[in-house]
């Protein structure tokens, strides 16, 4: 089940790497980080971790193969990493915010979008740290 999974992540990602004008080879390293993103959300998730958790954890590793792809193929770290994350996205609870919004039901409403708000927060998080390790590894590296 989890390969079909991850291929259609990896589907996904390469459509939204077209759709973002991503060129040539860099679809594909960008459809290979959306299949790694959602590998690492699914492992993380079997292995019983909170949903924060898992988004937090699989954009850091995510990040941290943009990084280092994108010095390794000459490209920009965004070119990749936008893409990658897509199938992370929060796009469900963005929705279901706003459906539950307009049917006038506020307490869910406001649930939704606290989680939806926290799982953002996650990937934003995990991007930042797998950027400043990155930062620090290739600084290191130099010395």
């Amino acid at each position: 089940m989890f390969y079909i999974e991850i291929f259609f992540s990896f589907l996904v990602t390469v459509g939204f790497a077209i759709l973002f004008n991503v060129r040539g080879k860099f679809i594909i390293y960008s459809g290979v980080g959306g299949a790694i993103s959602w590998f690492f959300y699914l492992i993380f998730k079997e292995q019983g971790y909170q949903v924060s958790s898992c988004y937090l954890l699989a954009t850091l590793i995510t990040s941290l193969y943009c990084e280092i792809v994108a010095r390794k193929i000459k490209t920009t770290v965004p070119t990749l990493l936008i893409a990658a994350l897509i199938p992370l996205a929060p796009g469900g609870g963005i929705y279901y915010t706003m459906l539950h919004l307009l049917n006038n039901q506020y307490k869910l409403s406001l649930l939704k979008g606290a989680e939806t708000l926290v799982l953002a927060g996650a990937m934003a998080l995990g991007v930042i740290i797998g950027m400043s390790f990155s930062k620090i590894f290739f600084r290191l590296k130099k010395i």
